[in-house]
């Protein structure tokens, strides 16, 4: 009888501490599965090729992006340099939304020109494969956000045109905004003013907007099926939204930096378009 009871007793302990162990969080338990739902639940955000991605550490200005777009609660998923749309198509595939980055000056073939003496580097792959990375996302209708580069090429795409360096262009020669520090050891500020009734005034919410600033080219010729959503003072277009698209918007200032540098207003830039992906 005693052994009976010594039985029935050690089964009762094993019962009782195998649902401790189970509400405990243990193997299989429902935190395990929220955990994993949540990491699902991310928006994959594709940040176009900027540097060799194959390396365990990158550069300041792409950490900008890979930080910022966890900061604002997405799952940056870094691209592969593509050779055409066929390539676009496989690596947006990985992705829910687009971010365009900033970098090289475009080659002005794209739009027609002879080299200006002022062009600064050009990388040629890296043109081949934003133009059909971006292309792909506009025939897909991906939501898409163009910074700085990514503006410029937006624009070139659609037949647009570029200033080839706005300090000696004859239209800016009276300007007193400086679009880039001549040292080019930081960020120069200005104010842009923003065109009500666009998606980049849903953005901010207000018509008047201080943004930072590293650039020496700008757009010329606004391409086809573009809106310009702000200038800057002096004329500079500094955001273009196409029209024929849900969301493909550019801006010509880095909000990435802004939000690297402690700004988290600039945030908004990355949570608007992520949310455009739900």
């Amino acid at each position: 009888m005693k052994k009976y009871l010594l039985f029935l007793a050690s089964v009762v302990l094993a019962i009782a501490m195998a649902l401790t162990f189970t509400a405990c969080g243990g193997s299989g338990s429902s935190d395990d599965e929220g955990g994993a739902d949540d990491a699902a639940q991310k928006v994959k955000v594709g940040i176009s090729w900027q540097e060799d991605i194959n390396q365990d550490e990158h550069g300041e200005d792409l950490m900008a992006y890979i930080n910022t777009v966890e900061k604002a609660g997405g799952e940056p998923v870094l691209l592969d340099l593509v050779k055409d749309q066929e390539g676009a198509k496989a690596e947006l595939e990985k992705v829910d939304v687009l971010v365009m980055t900033g970098g090289e000056d475009i080659d002005p073939a794209y739009y027609d020109e002879e080299e200006d003496p002022n062009l600064e580097e050009v990388n040629k792959e890296r043109d081949v494969s934003d133009m059909a990375m971006l292309q792909e996302a506009i025939d897909e209708d991906m939501p898409v956000l163009c910074t700085c580069r990514g503006l410029q090429l937006l624009n070139v795409l659609s037949g647009g045109s570029l200033y080839q360096d706005l300090p000696t262009a004859e239209e800016f020669k009276d300007s007193d905004i400086v679009h880039r520090d001549p040292e080019e050891i930081d960020f120069t500020y200005h104010d842009v003013a923003i065109e009500e009734g666009t998606i980049l005034y849903d953005i901010v919410g207000k018509d008047t907007l201080k943004v930072n600033s590293w650039h020496h080219q700008g757009i010329k010729e606004v391409g086809d099926n573009l809106k310009v959503s702000a200038t800057a003072p002096d004329g500079t277009v500094e955001g273009i939204e196409r029209e024929d698209c849900t969301y493909v918007i550019g801006v010509q200032w880095h909000p990435e930096w802004s939000v690297e540098e402690g700004d988290d207003s600039f945030l908004i830039f990355f949570t608007h378009l992520m949310d455009q992906a739900k």
